[in-house]
C-alpha cells in the first residue's frame, strides 16, 4: 500500500495488513438497529470467506446515541460464539472526517480500502432488518472470482415502495446510461478495489455528494465510465417504509438535483449515444413477504392540484403552452400519463441545464408533480399484482428511452440564463 494512503487511515487498523474483503457500514445515529447489521457481517465474512483476511468497518459520523458502543459491544459477542482456531473478521470503528452524510462515510470506507489493499468492499446500510449472511457473499464473489466491479442490488420490493426510484431516477438513468440497474440508489453495494480507489480519488467530498446522493453518484459513474456492472438478488430490504405524501419530498430534491447534475457531468457518455450493456443478474429471485405500503392517495392528488395552481408562474417559465395545458388537465382529472410524466421531466432536465431559475426553487417545484404522478400510479394500480406493477415500471423506462434522441436535440439548443 502506498505510503499516502496508509497515513489516511484510521489508528485502529492502521497497522493491519492487506485484508481481502472488507464490509464497510456508514452510521450515524443506528444504536438501535446496528447490532444485528454487524453480527450478520461478521458471520457472513467467517462463513463465506473462512480463510482470508477480512474486515468489519464501521464509518460513523458523530453518533450521540452510542452508536459506535453498540457496534463493538455486538461484534465482541458475535465473535465470542465463533468456533475456536477460525480466522476471525476485525472489527473497527472511527469517526470519519468532513461534511455530515452517508458520502463522507464511504470515502473513508473507500480509502481504508485503498489501505489496505481489499479485493471487494461490500457497503451496508446500517439500519437494515432483511440482511442475512449470506449477503455478505452475495454482493462480494461476483467482485472476487474477477466476474464484474460493481454489485448494485435487486430487492423485492411492494409496488407502492420505491417511488422516486421507479418515476425518476431508475428509468432516467437506463435510458441515458444503459445497464437497466432496478435499483441504483439501493444503498447496499459491493465495489471492487480499483473502482474503491477511483472513488476515493475524486474531487467531490466537500459538496453534495459527500451529503446526499453518493448511491447514484456511485452507480453512474460505474456505468458511464466503462466498469463492469452487475445485479443482484438479495429478497426483500426491509426498512420503515414512507408515505410519498409526507415523507419524500426532501429526499426528492437530493436525489434529482444529483441525477440532473451527474447528466451534465457526464454530457459526453449520452451525447454519443453509448450506453452501457444490460448489468448480469446474479442469484434467483427469492419469495418474501413484502410489509404493506400505507399511502394516501387523496392527499397526494390535492397537494397536485394545489401546486399546480399556487405555482402556474413557475410552470409558465419552464413548459411551453402545450405541456401547460397537459398538466393543468392531469391535475383536474388525477391520471397523469406516461408520455406526459415523461415530457415533464425532459423538460426539466433542459431547464436545469439551461438555469431558466435557480437550481433549488426549479427543484422543489417538481414535488407536486411528483406527488401527483405518484397518487395516479397508486390509484391505477391498487388491484395490480406486484408483477403488473413493475411491467408498468418497465414500460415508463421503455418511454424514456424513446425520447432521448429529443433530449439530445434540445440539448444545449437554449440560451442559459444563468442564476445562483
Amino acid at each position: 500500500m502506498s505510503g499516502s494512503a496508509q497515513q489516511r487511515l484510521p489508528l485502529e487498523i492502521a497497522g493491519a495488513g492487506r485484508v481481502e474483503v472488507i464490509v464497510g457500514i456508514p452510521s450515524f445515529g443506528n444504536a438501535r438497529t446496528i447490532a444485528h447489521v454487524v453480527s450478520t457481517a461478521i458471520r457472513g465474512l467467517s462463513s463465506y470467506f473462512p480463510g482470508s483476511r477480512t474486515l468489519v468497518f464501521n464509518s460513523d459520523g458523530g453518533s450521540t446515541d452510542g452508536t459506535p458502543d453498540v457496534l463493538r459491544q455486538a461484534a465482541a459477542a458475535t465473535l465470542a460464539e465463533l468456533h475456536p482456531g477460525e480466522m476471525r473478521p476485525h472489527v473497527a470503528s472511527s469517526r470519519y472526517r468532513g461534511i455530515s452524510g452517508k458520502g463522507s462515510a464511504f470515502r473513508e470506507i473507500f480509502e481504508v480500502a485503498h489501505g489496505l489493499g481489499a479485493s471487494a468492499v461490500v457497503l451496508l446500510d446500517a439500519d437494515l432488518r432483511s440482511v442475512a449472511p449470506d449477503w455478505i457473499a452475495r454482493l462480494a464473489l461476483p467482485i472476487v472470482e474477477g466476474r464484474v466491479d460493481y454489485v448494485a442490488p435487486l430487492y423485492r420490493r411492494h409496488k407502492f415502495d420505491g417511488t422516486i426510484t421507479n418515476s425518476i431516477v431508475f428509468p432516467l438513468t437506463d435510458a441515458l446510461f444503459g445497464g437497466s440497474v432496478r435499483q441504483p440508489i439501493g444503498g447496499d453495494f459491493g465495489v471492487c478495489g480499483e473502482l474503491a480507489e477511483f472513488y476515493a480519488g475524486q474531487d467531490v467530498w466537500n459538496g453534495d455528494v459527500a451529503r446526499f446522493g453518493i448511491d447514484l453518484w456511485m452507480t453512474i459513474h460505474a456505468l458511464a465510465g466503462g466498469w463492469r456492472v452487475g445485479q443482484m438478488h438479495l429478497g426483500a430490504k426491509i426498512h420503515d417504509p414512507k408515505d410519498p405524501g409526507q415523507h419524500l419530498a426532501k429526499m426528492l430534491v437530493e436525489v434529482v438535483g444529483t441525477a440532473f447534475s451527474l447528466i451534465e457531468e457526464h454530457e459526453t457518455r449520452w451525447l454519443s449515444g453509448t450506453r452501457a450493456h444490460d448489468a448480469e443478474i446474479f442469484g434467483e429471485p427469492r419469495p418474501v413477504e413484502l410489509p404493506a405500503v400505507e399511502v394516501n392517495v387523496e392527499r397526494m392528488l390535492e397537494q397536485f392540484r394545489f401546486g399546480v395552481q399556487s405555482l402556474e408562474p413557475v410552470y409558465g417559465s419552464l413548459f411551453d403552452a402545450r405541456l401547460r395545458a397537459e398538466i393543468d388537465c392531469a391535475a383536474r382529472i388525477g391520471d397523469f400519463p406516461d408520455e406526459i410524466w415523461v415530457e415533464t421531466i425532459l423538460q426539466y432536465i433542459v431547464a436545469f441545464h439551461e438555469h431558466r431559475l435557480p437550481r433549488e426553487q426549479l427543484l422543489a417545484s417538481l414535488t407536486p408533480l411528483y406527488l401527483g404522478r405518484t397518487g395516479c400510479f397508486v390509484a391505477r394500480n391498487r388491484e395490480a399484482t406486484e408483477d403488473e406493477a413493475e411491467e408498468r415500471v418497465q414500460g415508463l423506462a421503455r418511454a424514456f428511452r424513446g425520447r432521448v434522441p429529443e433530449l439530445i436535440a434540445r440539448w444545449g439548443s437554449g440560451e442559459k440564463e444563468r442564476q445562483p
